[in-house]
């Protein structure tokens, strides 16, 4: 019988973890639920509320130092197009919306009461005192770095992308993390009638790889899609990931800081820019906005 590369990998990877864990004492976890057939449509405020428990879990705001604005991605010098985003704090009043907006768009699922008790939510962008966070797709990223499989690897549009079928759960990406933005699946959370599938553009991921942040890609490739149809040059506009669509404030500026006359570049112009410190000399591409320069 033939297996897939990932699939052999993840059987050894198991097979390390089990000899070095032998004669531990296995970690609490909860019986397995009888499946459940994944909804389309789900009761949204059950995710609100999660959202809610999530932000009491993280009471304090990253730290923030002062950044340039993000320029070409150093493994693509020669590329025209790098995207990224910019939170106007000074607009942002922690709604929450933008939180919900992803889930939905991402069909991100919630966690059963023993991962929440641990603080293992899945949320792809959270409320940290307030603040969103979420990858800041670093152009030094040093969660590729220690990817084994190259599942976490950079993206020629200059964002940092996550191939999911290489992925065979080592959580070193996250571990090498400092701002602890990539998120584990501990658990099958379809099964467990955790996961709905509300965009049916998205896959859900299965139980034992890393989740993120991806700028929703499934946008950018439908408008880059489109330009090539009509035989047009896109560079990002016209397109905003589901937080920035959501936002009531307009405070996630979304865009291309390669391109001068994008939103993006237009409203940081005369801005103080900001990054959190433990990922500043990583050369992220999502920053903050507060105050005049």
């Amino acid at each position: 019988m033939k297996i897939s590369r990932a699939s052999f990998l993840k059987l050894l990877t198991g097979s390390f973890a089990a000899l070095s864990l032998f004669g531990c004492r296995k970690e609490e976890s909860l019986p397995k639920n009888t499946h459940r057939e994944v909804p389309s449509k789900a009761d949204l405020s059950l995710w609100e509320k999660e959202i809610d428990e999530a932000r009491f879990a993280n009471p304090k705001p990253e730290s923030l130092v002062m950044v340039h604005r993000p320029g070409k991605h150093p493994k693509f010098p020669d590329a025209d197009v790098r995207f990224g985003m910019a939170i106007d704090l000074d607009l942002c009043d922690s709604c929450g919306k933008c939180a919900l907006a992803c889930m939905v768009e991402n069909n991100v699922p919630r966690v059963n009461a023993l991962e929440a008790s641990k603080g293992r939510y899945m949320h792809w962008l959270e409320l940290r005192g307030g603040m969103p966070v979420m990858c800041a797709h670093c152009g030094d990223a040093p969660c590729e770095k220690v990817c084994p499989t190259g599942a976490a690897v950079a993206s020629p549009d200059g964002f940092s992308s996550m191939v999911y079928p290489r992925c065979i759960g080592t959580r070193f990406c996250g571990a090498n993390c400092p701002l602890h933005a990539r998120k584990f699946n501990y658990t099958d959370a379809a099964e467990q009638g955790l996961a709905a599938k509300f965009n049916p553009e998205v896959p859900l991921r299965p139980q034992g790889v890393m989740e993120k942040c991806s700028l929703c890609i499934q946008r950018l490739q439908n408008a880059r899609i489109q330009a090539k149809t009509f035989g047009l040059e896109w560079q990002g506009s016209g397109v905003m990931p589901a937080c920035a669509a959501a936002c009531p404030k307009h405070a996630i500026i979304f865009g291309n800081w390669l391109n001068l006359n994008s939103d993006l570049v237009r409203k940081t112009r005369g801005r103080a820019i900001y990054a959190p410190k433990s990922i500043a000399k990583f050369l992220p591409a999502v920053v903050y906005l507060r105050g005049k320069a």
